[in-house]
C-alpha cells in the first residue's frame, strides 16, 4: 500500500513538473531574439527595431505571422501572430519611435535604430 501511494505521489509531481515546464516555455518563447532583430510581443503589440533599407512590412512579416489585404505598397494588415483586427472597430497601426506613421508600412523604408511598433487599435 505505501508503495502505491509513493508511486501515485512521484507520477503528480511529474505531470505538475512538465505542465509548469510548458507553461514557462510558452511564456518565454514569443520574447526571445530573433536573430539579431531584437523583439517584444503582447498579444495587442509587437515592436522591433528598423533595419537599413528594409520596409515596416518586410520586417513585420520576418517578425510575425501576418495577414494582410493587398500587397507592398498597397498591403493593409489585417492579422498579427493570429490577433484579427475587427475591421467594425479595430485596425492594426504602425508607429516609427512613437509617433504615428505617415505612410503605409510596405512604403515606410526603416533605418537602423528605429522603433517600430505595430498595436491593435480601436476607433
Amino acid at each position: 500500500m505505501k508503495k502505491r501511494t509513493i508511486i501515485y505521489i512521484v507520477s503528480v509531481l511529474v505531470v505538475l513538473g512538465v505542465i509548469a515546464g510548458s507553461v514557462y516555455y510558452y511564456q518565454t518563447r514569443d520574447n526571445e531574439i530573433s536573430g539579431t532583430q531584437s523583439k517584444t510581443e503582447t498579444t495587442n503589440q509587437l515592436v522591433y527595431e528598423g533595419k537599413d533599407g528594409m520596409t515596416a512590412l518586410e520586417l513585420l512579416q520576418k517578425n510575425a505571422d501576418v495577414k494582410t489585404s493587398g500587397t507592398g505598397k498597397d498591403a493593409f494588415v489585417t492579422s498579427v501572430n493570429g490577433t484579427v483586427a475587427n475591421p467594425k472597430n479595430q485596425y492594426w497601426a504602425f508607429f516609427v519611435n512613437d509617433e504615428t506613421a505617415t505612410i503605409g508600412a510596405g512604403s515606410y523604408i526603416t533605418k537602423n535604430g528605429e522603433k517600430i511598433t505595430w498595436k491593435l487599435t480601436t476607433f
